[in-house]
């Protein structure tokens, strides 16, 4: 036998499934007519205020994202210049000290013809100085452990001279601020 069908407005009886309640047409109110103005405009502009202040967050987002971005980069051009020197460094250093050398052979033989050495030294340190390679600079003075190396020593004529530069032996060379050969000096002592 069939249960007949409970119509939505009857009150529910013991042992029947419960069911749901229909859905209300809300009554109309006496107030009929057309929406608020203000209220519309003010859920417009509450509206655009979420809008904007969602568009303000991914602004700074992207502006961040940005920053880290270029910082990074920098850092990478930074480490990509410092190899680039270092691996310009170890090749072209050795073929440079070869060309130290031949000009200190060639300041050495001038013997009698020292315009011609002389126009030799000068094409090869000019050679040196376009790859980075400058020669100490010879200076009256104090003995300099960090650019120079003391082969031997000269009596002081004076006391207050010792400690001094006597003579430069060797000229020295640097890359930068790397000293490549130390300047070779003897250094004024006290008797």
């Amino acid at each position: 036998m069939s249960t007949p069908p409970v119509p939505p407005y009857a009150p529910q009886q013991a042992g029947q499934p419960e069911q749901a309640e229909p859905f209300e047409q809300p009554e109309p109110s006496e107030q009929t007519g057309p929406p608020d103005p203000f209220a519309v405009v003010a859920d417009a502009v509450d509206g655009m205020r979420e809008e904007l202040a969602s568009l303000g967050d991914q602004f700074r987002r992207r502006l961040l994202n940005d920053r880290e971005a270029r910082r990074s980069l920098d850092e990478l051009h930074a480490a990509l210049g410092h190899t680039r020197e270092h691996a310009e460094g170890r090749t072209l250093q050795p073929l440079l000290y070869d060309l130290i050398l031949l000009t200190d052979r060639v300041e050495r033989q001038a013997g009698g013809d020292t315009g011609f050495a002389e126009s030799i030294t000068a094409e090869l340190r000019t050679l040196l100085e376009k790859y980075g390679m400058t020669r100490v600079p010879v200076a009256p003075g104090p003995f300099d452990p960090a650019v120079q190396e003391a082969v031997g020593t000269v009596e002081a004529m004076s006391p207050e001279h010792a400690g001094e530069v006597a003579e430069v032996v060797r000229h020295g060379y640097r890359m930068g601020e790397r000293v490549i050969r130390p300047q070779q000096v003897r250094v004024y002592t006290t008797p």
